[in-house]
């Protein structure tokens, strides 16, 4: 999130009347703390290894705290994309009656339905949780499922990337539609020359 009012022309915090109102600046503490906790929680465990087993195994791979780091790293994230979601949808309130894509209308209208816009300053927590909830219940996903199919039905992706190495054409290969793309410029091998004089 940037909440700075120089590069995004919005309102300080995401609140119209930043001097009574804090506005997002908690949650915007709340995400920075998870994601801070979350790159401790990726250290790995297997370091921290101590020899068990009477001396027997000197390494273990501490894979059931492992595990359990890795689900907590997951809830972090969820939560933190929580928060960048509804501050995504409190920003569209300010560039009003602009929109957005398709896509990100329908979303916007799916958290709106469960969470109001920011109006003044209000205990966070419900939101962020409800949000959360929408989430770990893919309704998000399945909004612009639909949207994201029809774009790759109508439109031709080109995913070959192309090598600057390729020296024929028959190396391309077939691009989507069947038809063999553009070959990259043949390179000239450069020979020895001999000449006359040195051929004695």
């Amino acid at each position: 999130m940037n909440f700075n009012l120089s590069l995004s022309e919005l309102p300080a915090f995401l609140t119209a009347e930043g001097g009574l109102n804090s506005g997002f600046m908690i949650a915007h503490c709340t995400a920075a703390s998870l994601v801070s906790e979350n790159k401790v929680l990726c250290h790995p465990s297997s370091v921290d290894s101590l020899s068990t087993s009477g001396g027997t195994e000197d390494h273990v791979s501490m894979g059931g705290f492992s595990a359990r780091k890795a689900l907590k790293v997951v809830q972090h994230v969820e939560q933190v994309l929580a928060i960048e979601l509804l501050a995504a949808c409190q920003a569209l309130e300010f560039l009003r009656p602009l929109k957005t894509t398709a896509p990100l209308e329908e979303v916007y209208r799916l958290v709106r339905n469960i969470v109001p816009a920011w109006t003044k300053d209000r205990y966070m927590s419900p939101d962020i949780l409800a949000v959360t909830q929408l989430l770990q219940e893919e309704k998000i996903w399945y909004t612009v499922k639909p949207m994201i199919d029809h774009y790759h039905a109508v439109q031709e992706i080109e995913t070959r990337v192309f090598s600057p190495t390729t020296t024929a054409s028959t190396q391309d290969g077939p691009t989507t539609n069947g038809t063999n793309g553009p070959s990259a410029p043949k390179r000239k091998r450069l020979g020895r020359t001999t000449s006359a004089s040195n051929s004695k």
